[in-house]
């Protein structure tokens, strides 16, 4: 098959390189714009809309390339491997992950994901589960919030991500357990936490997964417990070429219909107040 110029760029050379090179391309072309300014006196405004042109085109030309080697869907295993079903789309490269984390929230990923866990209101001494953990961040942040009397374990259906938050989990010195483990094979007894977290994992499961996570999430959780799920809600009609989020969104109200099916009732839901967000807070009846 026929390659374009920025697949074979992209092809014949690691990730890092392509970042630094597109960013050293940018550099120049704003030290260039610098020079524009100084000889043609263009004025702030132009500058400003110049910037913007060039950063959103570093991104569309960066991101699908790194969110291309971030995201692997399962059902391109091994030849011969024994198949999961449904367990949906993985994310192995955990640093790359955390990067664009801290740069899609502006540095700030720690307050975005604090708020994320307000919805729980986690209690000291509380047993938690974060399904779809990915690095850690958020599990750690909740082991703060349930203190040293409390539980926190984490799962993930990615090698690469659990090992990365267990290195977290040990620096930061919070007892938190990590598993590589499916949303659909919880490896924990019936009724053993008190809150099951779902932030942001949702909309990497087919809706089969989806179905399969809610009774797994009822078994584990106490009778009294509850679950939070957090993810992206469905967007107005928008072409694909301006949708970098490529994985997708959830349809929190047909989850909640689902829920029900499975024995929980919906308490609490709403919108969290950026990127398109919203959650809900369900417990088994």
């Amino acid at each position: 098959m026929h390659q374009g110029p920025f697949e074979k760029f992209h092809g014949r050379r690691p990730l890092w390189t392509v970042v630094v090179l597109k960013l050293v391309l940018v550099i120049t072309a704003l030290a260039l714009l610098g020079q524009a300014n100084a000889i043609f006196s263009l004025g702030i405004p132009v500058l400003v809309l110049h910037v913007g042109a060039l950063a959103a085109i570093a991104i569309l030309v960066i991101w699908p390339r790194a969110h291309g080697s971030l995201a692997v869907a399962t059902e391109k295993s091994i030849p011969g491997a024994a198949k999961t079903p449904h367990i949906g789309i993985l994310l192995h490269s955990a640093a790359l992950y955390d990067t664009l984390a801290w740069i899609l929230t502006y540095g700030r990923e720690r307050a975005f994901r604090e708020k994320m866990l307000s919805f729980a209101r986690l209690k000291p001494g509380e047993a938690v589960l974060d399904v779809g953990c990915g690095t850690g961040t958020a599990a750690l942040l909740a082991k703060q919030r349930v203190g040293p009397a409390g539980r926190v374990d984490g799962v993930d259906a990615s090698a690469e991500m659990v090992a990365r938050a267990t290195a977290k989990s040990r620096r930061a010195g919070f007892p938190v357990s990590f598993t590589n483990a499916t949303a659909q094979q919880l490896p924990y007894e019936d009724g053993e936490f008190d809150v099951v977290l779902s932030t942001l994992m949702l909309h990497h499961l087919p809706k089969t997964g989806r179905a399969e996570f809610g009774r797994e999430a009822f078994r584990v959780l106490k009778p009294g417990g509850r679950m939070l799920i957090v993810d992206f809600a469905k967007p107005p009609r928008q072409k694909r070429i301006f949708r970098l989020h490529r994985h997708g969104h959830v349809d929190l109200d047909k989850v909640a219909a689902d829920l029900g099916q499975h024995g929980f009732k919906i308490v609490e839901q709403g919108d969290v107040g950026a990127k398109r967000l919203r959650y809900l807070v369900a417990q088994p009846r």
